[in-house]
């Protein structure tokens, strides 16, 4: 019988090279697919609805944390018209998984909505469905759900 002998460290630094390109690609695509949620993002508060509308897929479900689902062109058009104006939106904590063709970003945002005049500020979990399409990192679905206020301070 023939036995294999390799000392811990030499496996762990063959296995840490043949590791190395998966691991630099997978670092390369969520850099990517956060870069293609920050350009969501700028978009949407500019209201750009012709940079915003490549971003997304066209069979794009958007749920707010109203609970109200609507479509791309649905939700383009509430850009369009000012029924969201979009101020500020802030996300942190974002977490990215791949999978294949697809990514799932998850996180907390801070966002400013200003819709007839009544400023808002929204404290949010969101999760969003991104896929890779023609090369690009298209967002698919959003759904997000507001978070309860902090408690007041005690006196």
């Amino acid at each position: 019988m023939k036995t294999l002998s390799c000392s811990v460290p030499r496996a762990v630094a063959v296995l840490a090279l043949a590791l190395a390109p998966a691991l630099a690609a997978a670092d390369d695509a969520s850099s990517a697919v956060l870069a293609a949620q920050d350009a969501r993002f700028a978009a949407t508060i500019r209201a750009d609805v012709a940079a915003l509308a490549p971003l997304m897929t066209d069979d794009l479900t958007y749920t707010h944390s109203s609970g109200l689902t609507e479509t791309k062109a649905e939700f383009l058009e509430g850009l369009r018209n000012g029924k969201y104006l979009y101020r500020s939106i802030e996300s942190k904590d974002r977490r990215v998984r791949l999978h294949g063709d697809a990514a799932i970003v998850s996180g907390t945002a801070h966002v400013v909505i200003e819709p007839g005049g009544k400023r808002t500020e929204l404290d949010l979990y969101f999760s969003e469905l991104y896929v890779k399409e023609g090369g690009a990192w298209r967002m698919a679905l959003w759904q997000s759900t507001r978070l309860p206020a902090p408690p007041a301070p005690k006196p």
